[in-house]
C-alpha cells in the first residue's frame, strides 16, 4: 500500500514539475536569471501581448515582462507604467524597468521588464488575469485577456 502512494506522489511530482517549464540564463554580470517563455493573453486585429514571469535569483527580484508582436502597426516602445487587473477588487500598477525593440524571425517585438513588488506578487499568485493595459508613443493599449489567463498564477507558483 505504501508503494502506490509513492508512485502516485511521484507522478503528480513529475506532472507539476513538467508544466514548469523554466529557462535559466547566467549573465556576464553574475547575475542569474529563470524566466519563462511568454504566452499569449491578448490578441488585437493589429498586435498581440505575450506575458512571462522572470526571477532574478541573484537578487530575489520578480519582473513581469509583456511581449508586444507588430501586426499592422508600427513598433514601438514600451513607456510608463504596466496596469493588471485581476479576479481581486484590487488593480496592480508596475514600474517600467526597461523596453528594447526586437526583431525576432522576421517579425517586430517589443520586450519590456516591469518590477513586480511583494504585495502585487501576493495578488498574482491567487488571481487571474482580467485585463492589461500600457502605452505606446503617449496611446494605451491593451484589452480583456482572452486566453491563458491563469499564466502568471502558475509561473510564480513554479518559482
Amino acid at each position: 500500500m505504501k508503494n502506490y502512494f509513492f508512485i502516485i506522489g511521484l507522478l503528480i511530482s513529475v506532472l507539476v514539475n513538467a508544466q514548469c517549464d523554466i529557462k535559466t540564463n547566467n549573465k556576464p554580470d553574475g547575475n542569474k536569471i529563470k524566466y519563462f517563455n511568454p504566452k499569449p493573453i491578448i490578441r488585437q486585429s493589429n498586435y498581440e501581448v505575450a506575458t512571462a514571469i522572470y526571477k532574478n535569483v541573484t537578487t530575489n527580484k520578480y519582473m513581469v515582462s509583456i511581449s508586444v508582436l507588430f501586426k499592422e502597426i508600427n513598433p514601438m516602445d514600451v513607456k510608463g507604467d504596466l496596469t493588471i487587473q485581476t479576479t481581486s477588487q484590487k488593480s496592480i500598477v508596475l514600474k517600467l524597468i526597461n523596453s528594447n525593440k526586437i526583431k525576432m524571425n522576421g517579425r517586430d517585438l517589443t520586450l519590456a521588464l516591469f518590477d513586480l513588488d511583494s504585495s502585487s506578487k501576493k495578488n498574482l499568485e491567487n488571481n487571474s488575469l482580467k485585463s492589461l493595459f500600457f502605452k505606446m508613443n503617449g496611446k494605451t493599449y491593451g484589452a480583456t485577456i482572452t486566453e491563458n489567463n491563469s499564466i502568471l498564477i502558475n509561473e510564480l507558483n513554479c518559482l
